[in-house]
């Protein structure tokens, strides 16, 4: 259940007085489920697997056991989770002229954004998009990326939150 994505779209929409807006909620768009991961911050991690482990932005190297397995997913599972409500929902839409605002956790975010920029696991796994600042896309015709992503709101504020510099 996505319920803190709910608050967040939920936010926005009567910011922009549009509360009256059709939501469409799907399970495909939740966050994703780290199994045995799930409730331990980086320092619990970093004790039980170590510092390498911890570090890495998806804990996607973590040598789970078997019964460990069936109750988590990567992120490849994850963005295999999460494109099928793209491609079907979504794409169909926006191809229609609607605007579509998709309110969502990281990881499936970064499926449909790894998707929309044809980007390597590499790439994605070194993007941050940086929780509570929204982006907009600008699409062409066939749905592809005119530009980067457009962070909304105060630049400095996007920009701190990527842990970048601003240039």
């Amino acid at each position: 259940v996505q319920k803190r994505a709910t608050r967040t779209l939920w936010t926005e929409l009567d910011a922009i007085d549009q509360m009256w807006l059709p939501v469409v909620r799907t399970w495909r768009l939740n966050e994703r489920h780290y199994g045995g991961l799930t409730g331990f911050n980086k320092a619990e991690t970093a004790a039980k697997h170590g510092e390498d482990q911890a570090n890495h932005p998806f804990y996607s190297n973590i040598n789970l056991t078997e019964d460990q397995l069936p109750s988590c997913e990567s992120l490849k599972d994850t963005i295999a989770r999460a494109l099928p409500f793209w491609n079907e929902e979504i794409f169909p839409q926006i191809k229609e002229g609607k605007r579509v605002l998709i309110a969502a956790h990281g990881n499936s975010l970064w499926g449909i954004v790894k998707h929309l920029e044809g980007l390597s696991e590499e790439a994605i796994i070194a993007l941050n998009l940086p929780t509570g600042i929204p982006v907009v896309y600008e699409l062409d015709k066939n749905l592809k990326p005119v530009k980067p992503m457009q962070f909304l709101g105060d630049e400095e504020t996007a920009v701190a939150a990527q842990g970048k510099a601003k240039k």
